[in-house]
């Protein structure tokens, strides 16, 4: 009885499976950010653990039927302190790219804050629940597929972009790519030097990378349009 009690809806939700899952994502995201500045493969382990369980939590709930309104803030909040920790980080390693971090940052905050806002005063229980008049953000929220390339890219290429402040052991051996030189700028290399492999890696996530700006962008205004008419509807109520 006290397992089919834990593993099902009860009323301690703080102990709810995807939420100790949860947990263990901030705890993963504060270790990474701890020794993003030395120990740099600690961090990435730290980081893309957290990461995975992304999807851990939303299946877990799905599993032992223990959605919960915490859990939804809680998934969302985690994945934006996230990512803002980590262009933090980028920002303090590039200092050139400061603004650009911090730009992708507030887009990354802003549109979603306004998202999860929309989507439960419309009476969704979470921000992923949408009716958007987007067909972009819909096919975003209701492909998974889709959803998890553009934010799994998303993380490569901030997570490629901080391993080329670090030592040559990411390369591949005499591996050579024409990449742009903005790319091989980054990492101080030659046209003739070997690829890091990091380097690779960031090249091909930015066109999904670029798509996802993109799409925070278009969901960032149509959760604005949706408050702007939900408003006008209740003036014309009252």
């Amino acid at each position: 009885m006290a397992s089919e009690s834990f593993f099902g809806r009860h009323e301690a939700v703080f102990v709810y499976v995807p939420n100790l899952i949860g947990y263990l994502r901030v705890f993963c995201t504060l270790l990474a950010l701890c020794c993003a500045s030395t120990r740099p493969a600690l961090c990435i382990t730290a980081y893309f653990f957290g990461f995975v369980c992304d999807d851990l939590d939303g299946r877990f709930a799905r599993l032992f039927n223990q959605t919960s309104k915490v859990g939804a803030v809680l998934d969302m909040v985690t994945d934006r302190i996230s990512t803002s920790g980590l262009l933090v980080i980028l920002g303090g390693l590039y200092p050139h790219w400061s603004f650009t971090c911090a730009a992708l940052c507030m887009l990354d905050i802003s549109s979603h804050w306004f998202q999860m806002v929309a989507t439960s005063t419309l009476g969704a229980n979470s921000h992923k629940d949408t009716n958007s008049q987007s067909w972009l953000i819909r096919l975003y929220y209701r492909q998974r597929i889709f959803m998890g390339v553009c934010c799994i890219s998303c993380e490569i290429l901030y997570l490629s972009v901080y391993l080329l402040r670090w030592d040559a052991y990411w390369q591949w051996p005499c591996f050579h790519l024409p990449l742009p030189a903005s790319l091989l700028n980054l990492s101080g290399l030659k046209s003739s030097d070997p690829i890091p492999l990091a380097l690779i890696t960031a090249a091909a996530s930015i066109p999904w990378f670029t798509l996802k700006q993109i799409i925070n962008v278009v969901q960032l205004k149509a959760a604005m349009l949706q408050l702007v008419q939900y408003d006008i509807q209740q003036l014309k109520a009252s």
